[in-house]
């Protein structure tokens, strides 16, 4: 029985998440420099020339698997956003699951840096328009959680964005284990909750 387009796209789809996942394990391991398309084959458990399939190269991988991680976190981040919960709840399910889960994910690889550093322009590009999408999704809840057309209103809403925004990188400036920065980031979200809920009296 031949496989419908459906069935076909279903299955190169999962086999693509199945390298991204071997792909990931072994740049986090071995770093980009030391991975080969043979690691990445035989962590996926399939032969080189089936990879090739996929992908063209290590840094095409690369590129569509930090990518689809990205993607995972915006997604997940702003799912935290919907009801039900407390703004303080909502707020800090958002940083944990984009700003949290990330740092996570990149303070269990030494190669940190070496990962961070090989970002491609196709990678850049992927992300910045990931990045619009999960602030454009704060911003409306922020819309929704304190609203009103009030000057100051404005003014309080751009200024709780622009902390969730900035705030995080500060947090890991002394490169701070994954419990400290969770920490601080619950910290904040208590902290720009506590000033959405002052509107709300």
């Amino acid at each position: 029985m031949e496989m419908n387009k459906s069935d076909a796209a279903g299955q190169a789809d999962a086999k693509r998440l199945r390298i991204h996942s071997a792909a990931i394990a072994e740049f986090s391991e071995r770093g980009y420099t030391a991975t080969s398309m043979a690691n990445i084959a035989s962590t996926a458990q399939m032969s080189r020339p089936a990879l090739y399939q996929y992908f063209a190269n290590k840094g095409d991988i690369f590129a569509s698997a930090f990518v689809a991680v990205f993607e995972e976190q915006v997604t997940n981040a702003l799912a935290e956003l919907n009801p039900p919960g407390s703004p303080a709840e909502q707020v800090d399910g958002f940083l944990q699951r984009y700003e949290g889960d990330l740092w996570q994910r990149m303070a269990a690889s030494p190669h940190l840096d070496e990962i961070a550093g090989h970002k491609t322009a196709h990678v850049g590009e992927a992300i910045s328009g990931e990045i619009t999408r999960l602030w454009k999704g704060m911003a409306t809840y922020l819309r929704e959680a304190a609203p009103g057309r009030s000057a100051t209103l404005k003014a309080a809403r751009l200024g709780w964005l622009e902390m969730l925004q900035l705030t995080p990188k500060g947090f890991r400036f002394d490169q701070p284990t994954v419990e400290t920065y969770r920490r601080r980031l619950a910290a904040l979200a208590r902290s720009v909750a506590a000033d959405i809920e002052a509107t709300r009296e």
